[in-house]
């Protein structure tokens, strides 16, 4: 452990905290939150690399696996660590040599040009994932080693991204206008597949909330029409905070890019508790809590190209802004606008969870 991580304050986790903000409860102080921390990062203040996901179904090193990440994760003063359910889709994506700091050297995105299914044949013979399919083996090492005063979130991919995989962005986007039942074939298949991994998190006593990930904008508008939004994706979005609010769990929505076009939609009919994901160069976050803070619990929203690019100083400067102006709204949890990845350097991150513990008058 480095020292930089010893003169962070003794870690206190409080799920009940965790929870009253996303219900826009009073509470004593502001949460950390993430939706990801890369292993690049988390390695550095650790002092030496991390252990790696074992080849083997060995349940010793699994549990390696997940209490050397959760322990940093409660050392830095999060209540909640994020688990994933891993669909086995079967995708095409492109590669590049990666200019950060990822062990494999490779990145690679979505093939946008193309996908795996083009019609209604391919629909019928794609293998498409089942409930047995889907590998929670991560999730359950972590739900394992969980400490006693923390909890989990259960998190999944989104519909409209699977689907922009699946068919590749540019063909989906003809589809829905040239050919609208492939486009509602492909889309109810992946909404059923992702609530069987809801309704498999829901049966997991530690798992607190759920959370989407479905990017549905970019810097200036919605990906798609927002007819077709609520036409074909914002129904499964509703059916999966109908199902964590019928079990007692806050439904977050992590999307990214311009999507006020939608927003009353998501508030009022889908019914999401919280919203995830901001960018300066879009809609900051302190915008989006003047707009939308009294309706809905607000996550994170430290610009990622400021965390990757600026120095800790003005890391510190805005993450200060932010809190000043969206914790007093209630509802308001601070972390990175998307996530940490492997480029962000670890004295960036460091200066936006030290603002953090040092406006909770912690540090």
């Amino acid at each position: 452990m480095t020292d930089a991580l010893n003169h962070l304050p003794k870690p206190s986790p409080d799920v009940g905290c965790f929870e009253r903000v996303l219900r826009r409860q009073p509470t004593d102080r502001v949460p950390l939150i993430e939706l990801a921390i890369a292993d690049e990062v988390l390695a550095d203040l650790n002092g030496q690399p991390l252990t790696a996901w074992p080849t083997t179904e060995d349940r010793s090193q699994r549990h390696a696996w997940a209490r050397q990440r959760v322990h940093l994760w409660r050392r830095l003063g999060y209540d909640c660590y994020r688990i994933r359910a891993e669909i086995p889709f079967v995708t095409s994506s492109l590669a590049a040599r990666d200019t950060g700091r990822r062990a494999d050297g490779q990145r690679v995105w979505t093939d946008e040009h193309h996908g795996a299914i083009q019609s209604m044949a391919d629909v019928e013979r794609y293998d498409w994932p089942t409930l047995e399919t889907i590998d929670f083996a991560q999730a359950d090492a972590v739900l394992d080693v969980l400490p006693d005063d923390m909890g989990a979130i259960g998190f999944s991919g989104g519909v409209l991204e699977w689907a922009c995989v699946l068919l590749g962005l540019e063909p989906l986007m003809l589809a829905l206008y040239d050919d609208p039942p492939l486009v509602r074939a492909v889309v109810d298949r992946i909404g059923r597949t992702i609530e069987a991994a809801f309704e498999a998190f829901c049966q997991m006593d530690r798992v607190v909330a759920i959370w989407l990930g479905d990017d549905m904008g970019f810097k200036t508008a919605t990906l798609v029409q927002p007819d077709h939004l609520r036409t074909y994706i914002l129904p499964w979005h509703k059916r999966y905070a109908a199902l964590a609010h019928r079990t007692g769990r806050p439904f977050l929505l992590h999307s990214c890019g311009h999507v006020e076009a939608i927003m009353p939609d998501l508030i009022s009919d889908v019914g999401i508790d919280a919203k995830h994901s901001f960018e300066d160069a879009c809609v900051p976050v302190d915008l989006f809590c003047e707009r939308w803070g009294e309706q809905v619990a607000v996550l994170g929203g430290v610009d990622v190209d400021l965390l990757g690019r600026q120095s800790p100083e003005k890391v510190r400067f805005r993450t200060e802004q932010i809190l000043q102006t969206c914790a007093p709204r209630r509802g308001y949890m601070c972390g990175s606008g998307n996530s940490i990845p492997d480029y962000v350097p670890t004295a960036n991150y460091l200066a936006m969870v030290e603002t953090v513990h040092r406006f909770n008058g912690r540090l």
